[in-house]
């Protein structure tokens, strides 16, 4: 499978820390047999191994390198579970990069990373680095931020938004498109109804919105005041809708 990938402006230093690096505190057959004990037990899972670029000094390191996580996740996805883990500023960037030489692209899930990207050991690794690591503008970003700036000028009274389902969700179905342009008076309640309709959701299934993956929208906040306080890098709104089980 080819996938979308940029790749990076950095090489990777083979004697950068070698005391630090996962791979060298632990011969490769016992990381062998960790993965195979680890996937008989979770074969939906996709094991992780997370670690700091070497040079990098602008982010915290994580309290924990290994992640185990659902295949169907995708990099966007994993990169807010990262960013609220170390607690980075809203506007620090962060990026993900796989073997240290390659930044992927962040609508990859992890089977698809893990296909093409996993080691002999049978874990897949990533690298987070800030932007001032690469000290280049990130091309994806950049286009979207084009594409926003297209839309506003053309539609000045509505909001871009990014709908996605929340990563750990299997209550209630995955929407049919992700991007929406609605009027910046529409509250979140009256979003609500839309996401609800177009899911088709029994009267009794419990819907909510989060915005940024982690604050609960409330209900009476027009899309002008949500865009305004928690727009993205990348110029939208970014919503993510879950059903009541996953927050019980």
């Amino acid at each position: 499978m080819e996938l979308n990938f940029i790749t990076t402006l950095i090489k990777h230093d083979v004697n950068h820390n070698v005391k630090q690096c996962f791979k060298s505190k632990k011969p490769f057959i016992i990381r062998k047999e960790e993965v195979m004990a680890i996937k008989s037990k979770f074969p939906t899972k996709i094991p992780l191994i997370v670690e700091r670029y070497h040079k990098e000094r602008n982010l915290p390191t994580l309290d924990k390198k290994k992640f185990l996580v659902p295949e169907d996740i995708t990099m966007s996805q994993f990169l807010v579970i990262i960013r609220n883990r170390i607690r980075v500023k809203p506007n620090q960037a962060l990026y993900l990069i796989i073997n240290n030489r390659s930044m992927l692209s962040m609508s990859l899930t992890m089977a698809q990373a893990y296909e093409n990207y996993g080691d002999e050991d049978g874990f897949l690794y990533i690298t987070y680095a800030s932007q001032e690591v690469f000290g280049y503008q990130d091309d994806m970003q950049e286009k979207s931020n084009r594409e926003v700036e297209a839309i506003r000028h053309r539609f000045p009274n509505k909001v871009p938004l990014y709908v996605t389902r929340y990563v750990r969700d299997r209550e209630v179905p995955v929407l049919g498109r992700t991007k929406f342009l609605v009027p910046q008076e529409l509250t979140m309640s009256q979003f609500l109804y839309i996401i609800r309709t177009k899911m088709k959701l029994r009267d009794s299934q419990a819907l909510y919105l989060l915005v940024n993956d982690k604050v609960l929208a409330s209900h009476s906040m027009t899309m002008a005041q949500a865009y305004q306080q928690f727009r993205s890098h990348d110029g939208y709104l970014h919503i993510t809708y879950a059903a009541q089980q996953v927050f019980g």
